[in-house]
């Protein structure tokens, strides 16, 4: 492997990350995690992989190693991953490190193609490591996405604490009033996937609409039970492709989750 082949790789993930968010959302390249400065840390893998981890700060200038270090655990998952695992990948790394939600990490396979250019290295991944990376930064900058908009949500009214026992899906109660109101919850609910499957309908490539309409389904009829942050992160995941038009519905779907 070249010496720098770190740092190569973690100025190139950087940049992609400005890219993506530069087309994507302009309004938060200020304000976005690791365009200020960053520092980062790399670590080997067995199959020819790197963990790369970018993680934000104010200021300074970027620090880190040319060279990895060995990966310190031993219970990773498969390797070499596929499209599908970016996610346990994710949630892997982020709980092995103690990664902050402003810290990204990354697999990339090692593939030097001899000289100080990581575009030149891409070019000697296969179709699949390819397809992995293209989604793998497309989750990261999707997820991050997610976490922004939910903590931009203005925090609740606090009121004098008053505590009635209700039961029953829309159940309400009346002080001093007569009842005119509606059970709007459903419709709420309803709107929501509609607005979630309007969406999913300008997607231009149909094998990828079609997938993605099934994963909304699914998660419509899981929602309510133990199974919809599941159908939820799948939606996220494969959403990730389509982040320009399926990121605006995002927020609206994570507010299910309370």
């Amino acid at each position: 492997m070249r010496q720098d082949f770190t740092a190569d790789w973690a100025f190139a993930t950087h940049g992609a990350i400005e890219q993506l968010v530069r087309n994507n959302f302009p309004q938060d390249l200020r304000s976005w995690p690791l365009l200020q400065t960053f520092d980062f840390e790399a670590y080997s893998l067995p199959e020819n992989y790197m963990v790369l981890i970018l993680k934000d700060k104010l200021s300074g200038i970027v620090t880190g190693p040319g060279n990895w270090t060995d990966f310190p655990y031993t219970d990773i998952p498969t390797l070499p991953p596929r499209a599908s695992d970016i996610e346990l990948w994710q949630f892997y790394l982020r709980k092995k490190f103690a990664l902050r939600e402003e810290d990204f990490p990354f697999l990339i396979p090692v593939r030097d193609c001899g000289k100080s250019d990581p575009k030149q290295d891409f070019k000697l991944f296969s179709a699949e490591e390819q397809l992995f990376w293209h989604k793998q930064i497309s989750y990261v900058i999707s997820r991050y996405k997610v976490h922004r908009e939910s903590m931009m949500k203005p925090a609740p009214i606090q009121h004098t604490s008053i505590t009635y026992n209700l039961t029953g899906t829309g159940a309400r109660i009346n002080v001093n009033s007569t009842d005119h109101s509606v059970n709007n919850i459903s419709n709420e609910i309803s709107n929501v996937f509609a607005q979630v499957r309007d969406a999913v309908a300008q997607i231009p490539d149909d094998s990828a609409k079609e997938e993605i309409q099934q994963i909304v389904n699914k998660m419509e009829h899981a929602h309510g039970s133990n199974d919809f942050l599941q159908k939820y992160q799948a939606f996220v995941t494969a959403a990730a492709d389509h982040i320009t038009i399926l990121g605006p519905v995002i927020p609206a779907l994570s507010a299910l989750l309370g």
